[in-house]
């Protein structure tokens, strides 16, 4: 068996992944059983790529970040910064902008001018 080593204090991307995978999952509250029942595995599959030691094909991925509601580059990417969670007030503000894309330009315009006041008001 080969074992992955971190290079220069990177850590191995499927330690990264795990720990994404069941931070996602506790923020969901979700056992790790649960998770195994909804991705129709088994407790130890969960297990296991929660610890880094077992790979997590992309079908798996795309499943596990359906159920977790989380968008495919938390797991992926280089912060893992989660753009919205199921339910909350940017998700249905990003619902609303899917029916009516027509509404972004002014919506952007009223955010940048939010921002131009907040950065230029005297405290």
């Amino acid at each position: 068996m080969v074992t992955a080593t971190p290079e220069a204090g990177k850590v191995p991307v499927s330690a990264t992944l795990g720990n994404r995978i069941r931070a996602a999952r506790r923020d969901a509250g979700m056992s790790q059983g649960q998770l195994a029942t909804a991705l129709n595995t088994t407790q130890s599959a969960i297990s296991l790529y929660e610890a880094g030691q077992r790979s997590v094909g992309i079908d798996m991925l795309l499943n596990v970040a359906r159920i977790l509601n989380r968008p495919l580059h938390y797991f992926l990417g280089e912060d893992g910064d989660m753009l919205y969670v199921k339910d909350s007030d940017i998700a249905s503000l990003i619902a609303e902008l899917e029916h009516h894309p027509e509404d972004l330009p002014e919506l952007l315009a009223y955010w940048n001018f939010l921002r131009w006041r907040r950065a230029h008001t005297v405290a």
